[in-house]
């Protein structure tokens, strides 16, 4: 997983940036004198006045930062179209992530979720703790088989001091009229930095003309048998896919989370430095 992700991560820290990740807050640093370009909304006026020429305050991140990986580890991560099943991008995308909070000495701690909180690991620091979070996310074998993502969130909001980076990697296949989950993600959304890396596929968005074919639920367990050779149903499939994913990201959006859909069919970590690069440009 190192050698696969160390690009990714190399190329995250590329600049003079101590950490990809949001911190606390600003804290103040020094006051040095206005440059061509500088923000005007950052000049010290009382300096400025002292001094008689315009000076900017500045300031440096608060350098306390925790990374969560929440990962979704129900059944419907088990399967996906080609060589890769969703479970495993989610594996990579937490890997290399665990390795970028490593780089920058970041306190990292892990969540694995189904319909319940399979499993908990507290926040620590150091090669150590990613080498434990690895282990965790390759070998760890959950109970349940369904996705509420409402008691994990929750477990961290009550367990959690500070404020956190929560980077939920799942495919957001859950009952969307869940009453629990708009109030959960709200409220993590509130108290920590709240990132959705929503995982899916092209293939799974359209149904193949293939005539009768049994499909099973692999969360549930129902089974279905369907005529993929009509084109009635192939659009009622399509259309579904589209308004589970249209409602999931609304909510998303509405609760204050960002979003970073990611192609598993494609590669996992490029939208992930994206998301990286938007985030410092905007800093």
């Amino acid at each position: 997983m190192e050698l696969r992700t160390r690009g990714f991560v190399e190329s995250l820290f590329s600049g003079d940036h101590l950490s990809v990740f949001v911190g606390r807050g600003m804290e103040f640093s020094h006051v040095r004198g206005y440059q061509f370009g500088d923000d005007v909304r950052a000049i010290d006026w009382k300096v400025t006045a002292r001094r008689g020429s315009p000076y900017v305050r500045q300031f440096i991140e608060e350098r306390d930062l925790l990374v969560v990986l929440v990962v979704d580890v129900s059944a419907s991560g088990r399967f996906g179209p080609g060589e890769r099943s969703a479970g495993e991008v989610a594996t990579l995308i937490a890997s290399a992530l665990a390795f970028a909070a490593t780089r920058s000495n970041d306190r990292l701690a892990l969540m694995l979720y189904s319909d319940r909180v399979e499993h908990f690991l507290s926040p620590g620091s150091g090669r150590r703790r990613t080498v434990r979070v690895l282990g965790d996310l390759l070998s760890f074998r959950p109970k349940g088989r369904r996705t509420d993502l409402a008691p994990a969130l929750d477990h961290l909001v009550r367990t959690l001091s500070g404020r956190a980076n929560l980077f939920v990697i799942s495919d957001f296949i859950q009952d969307r009229n869940n009453p629990r989950l708009r109030g959960a993600l709200g409220r993590a959304a509130r108290a920590h930095e709240l990132i959705a890396v929503r995982l899916a596929s092209p293939a799974t968005a359209e149904l193949p003309s293939v005539g009768w074919v049994e499909l099973t639920d692999p969360e549930s367990g129902r089974r279905v048998v369907i005529d993929s050779g009509s084109r009635r149903v192939r659009e009622h499939y399509r259309r579904s896919v589209q308004l589970a994913k249209g409602e999931m990201v609304s909510l998303l959006s509405e609760v204050g989370a960002e979003l970073i859909d990611v192609d598993t069919a494609a590669d996992p970590l490029a939208p992930i430095s994206e998301f990286f690069r938007r985030r410092r440009a905007i800093r």
